[in-house]
């Protein structure tokens, strides 16, 4: 007769070959902090670059972080001020790991214009969308666009207002700004799903043209 004890052993052998291993993903705050200050540090690093290549040698930060630089403060000294109604012209690309260098620059993926113009000479032209001048009442933010338009996911990116009402402040009509956001001020590593779709991990760059201020 087996002894009892080996027979629970065997049993218990037996059993645990048959159970698979289960792993349970669990949240660190302290790795999540350096994850995403790495994070910070890439995307840094991206914005820099595009900087250094295109020669842009003076720019500024909001408190949130997000970059903006004036690279043409345009016609004459007149700038938008509250209750001004301005007319703006936009270009939105993103940067990810698709991402490649040229000599002279960082080659970007346009996601978003309202310049009919150049969506057609990039052959990103979508004929059910509404090519004009984005015109808004000056408060000094950004908080013009209607979620349901074209161009609604502006209104959810809060470190793009900000960023885009005081740049504006500072230029005239004709004038041009880039703001370059890290992906932390955007969509961080979820990206966006929705229209328009961005990456994980993405740095978003907005070229902005101020077309007109009206009085």
């Amino acid at each position: 007769m087996r002894n009892p004890l080996y027979i629970f052993s065997l049993l218990l052998i037996i059993i645990s070959c048959n159970i698979d291993e289960v792993y349970i993903d669990v949240f660190d705050p302290e790795q999540a902090r350096l994850d995403s200050l790495n994070q910070r540090l890439e995307d840094k690093n991206i914005i820099f670059s595009y900087f250094d290549r295109n020669g842009i040698v003076l720019y500024d930060t909001t408190q949130s972080g997000v970059f903006y630089s004036i690279t043409d403060k345009g016609d004459e000294l007149v700038f938008p001020e509250i209750n001004d109604i301005v007319s703006i012209n936009i270009a939105g690309y993103y940067t990810n790991d698709s991402i490649f260098y040229t000599n002279d620059s960082i080659d970007l993926v346009i996601f978003d214009t309202n310049q009919q113009s150049l969506a057609e000479s990039i052959g990103y032209f979508d004929p059910t969308k509404y090519y004009s001048p984005l015109v808004y009442t000056y408060n000094g933010l950004g908080s013009f666009f209607p979620v349901v338009s074209d161009h609604g996911y502006l209104s959810l990116l809060s470190d793009f207002k900000t960023s885009l009402g005081k740049s504006l402040s500072t230029i005239s009509e004709n004038g041009k700004i880039k703001i370059l956001m890290p992906s932390g001020n955007a969509y961080g590593e979820s990206g966006n799903t929705n229209n328009p779709v961005i990456p994980e991990d993405a740095v978003l760059i907005f070229d902005i043209h101020l077309i007109k201020i009206r009085k």
